[in-house]
């Protein structure tokens, strides 16, 4: 039984340590992030890029349109991507 209790305890806690490093920030926390020195975050903010480049080049990576109205919403920046980016409005 503690064993099984102990592999709970291990999953719920790997899960919400993902879901705290998802690959969505607000615009306003990714710059709060650069000003305090996280690279990733400073990166996205120099790839800052309108919504319609953005869904221009989710699509062209063969995503569909329901993923790409939701990966480029604005004000959203996508941190822990291959190359960072922020969506502006």
């Amino acid at each position: 039984m503690r064993f099984v209790l102990c592999i709970v305890i291990a999953t719920v806690l790997s899960a919400s340590a993902l879901s705290a490093t998802g690959e969505e920030m607000s615009l306003s926390r990714a710059q709060a992030a650069a000003a305090k020195g996280d690279q990733k975050a400073a990166a996205a903010l120099t790839l800052t890029t309108d919504r319609d480049g953005c869904l221009s080049g989710c699509a062209s990576r063969g995503h569909s349109k329901s993923q790409c109205a939701n990966a480029c919403r604005p004000g959203l920046c996508h941190t822990t991507t291959e190359q960072p980016y922020c969506v502006s409005k």
